[in-house]
């Protein structure tokens, strides 16, 4: 049979089976193949095995070969649509300020929405371009994208609707999370309770109308929103259709990531401060518990979080960047998977699992993205580099080779050009 092209691997980690969220032992597996290939055809898997498995099947005028070879990346928590720096921040933090000490002096969240409501739509859009580029070039092709810097009904529906038009610009695949329960806005300081009630009252019906989101979230958090604010904003949601997602137990323990979890909520997310009682409870549901390492790196927190005790207890655990303008400005989801090997003792392995069957799970994509399998899509990430542990080692160096997007390359790494010596 005759296949649009075949990948060979010095290893293929399939990371099969996909189609549901993984726990405990099972998020060790990565379905590894020694001299593993793949087939593809029309944009589709049509084969996976080893190499000379796949040879006597198929054949191909067009062979490519990579050092490993993996599901490309699903980043499950991103907020790429802002404008304005706060490095002014970045240098507070190195001095030991917090981030809510930054929030509280009006600067954090309120300072990227000024900047953002400032910025025109053509801005943003090429600086949200210019991200995903960046996130592709790191290996991930599909990212959960929230909004969250408008915090008004117009400008929240101007982000949404430019997460709308990158959908179509970019080979990005884009889930959409409204957050306009993200900070309470300046014009809205002391009247909390008209903020929500905007929030459920206006903005969500416009957002449903428009189909402009997949999903909604909440900062639920002292200096945030409150418990009760949180299950109303998400009951709110349930009407319109919207499942959830939360921010939760970041600074201090509220029980937001169960409760939310209870809610039927696809994902809690942070979870620095998650107790012990509530790992037990959450290994009993289906919401993914979703880590950000990169952001507790950026806020120069030493405790990362129970993600040891949450994967050894059963509860179903993903990796994301929280890419964002102030607490995570990196791209980079193998940067964030690194760091959780290294300072959460996860496996490796379990570090790829998170970053893409259970994060695809987190966004109800788990029976299309996150592993390599026959008849799923072409997405593949290609590294440069013979044994996949190599790849997280080599700590926060780029080895992606390519990219392939529904088997298509999306992103290939270009040759560095070096001058040949001269014999004078």
């Amino acid at each position: 049979m005759k296949a649009d092209f075949i990948l060979y691997a010095n290893q293929l980690l399939t990371c099969s089976p996909g189609g549901s969220i993984r726990r405990g032992q099972a998020m060790s597996d990565v379905g590894l193949i020694e001299g593993g290939a793949v087939a593809v055809a029309d944009g589709k898997v049509v084969a996976v095995g080893t190499a000379s498995e796949i040879d006597l099947q198929y054949s191909s005028e067009i062979k490519l070969s990579y050092g490993v070879i993996m599901p490309s990346l699903v980043d499950a928590h991103t907020h790429p649509v802002f404008a304005g720096s706060r490095v002014d921040e970045y240098i507070m933090k190195a001095n030991g300020a917090t981030y809510m000490e930054i929030l509280e002096n009006g600067g954090g969240i309120l300072s990227t929405v000024r900047a953002t409501r400032r910025t025109g739509t053509d801005e943003l859009l090429e600086l949200a371009l210019s991200r995903l580029d960046r996130m592709l070039s790191h290996g991930t092709s599909l990212i959960e994208a929230k909004s969250g810097y408008g915090l008004s009904v117009d400008e929240e529906l101007r982000h949404l609707r430019l997460l709308k038009r990158l959908k179509e610009l970019h080979p990005m695949e884009i889930i959409s999370t409204f957050l306009g329960a993200h900070a309470v806005p300046e014009e809205y300081k002391g009247k909390r309770e008209d903020y929500v009630s905007l929030v459920c009252d206006e903005m969500l019906p416009r957002i449903a109308s428009e189909n402009l989101a997949d999903f909604v979230d909440v900062f639920c958090e002292e200096g945030a929103f409150s418990l009760d604010e949180t299950a109303r904003i998400i009951e709110a949601a349930k009407k319109f259709g919207l499942p959830s997602r939360i921010h939760a137990e970041q600074f201090n323990s509220l029980g937001g990531a169960l409760m939310s979890a209870k809610m039927g909520a696809f994902s809690c997310d942070h979870l620095l401060m998650l107790s012990l009682s509530d790992i037990e409870e959450l290994a009993r549901l289906d919401t993914v518990c979703i880590f950000l390492p990169g952001s507790e790196f950026f806020l120069n927190i030493r405790d990362y979080g129970p993600a040891r005790s949450a994967i050894d207890k059963g509860v179903p655990v993903a990796i994301a960047t929280d890419f964002n303008a102030g607490s995570c400005l990196s791209e980079s989801l193998p940067v964030a998977m690194s760091i959780a090997v290294l300072q959460m003792q996860f496996l490796p392995e379990e570090a790829i699992i998170s970053a893409t069957v259970n994060a695809a799970a987190s966004l109800g994509r788990a029976d299309v993205a996150g592993s390599i399998e026959k008849g799923r899509s072409a997405d593949f990430l290609c590294i440069d580099c013979d044994d996949y542990r190599q790849w997280l080692y080599h700590f926060g160096v780029n080895m992606t080779a390519a990219v392939f997007k529904k088997g298509t390359v999306v992103y290939e790494a270009s040759k560095v050009r070096r001058f040949i010596a001269s014999d004078n």
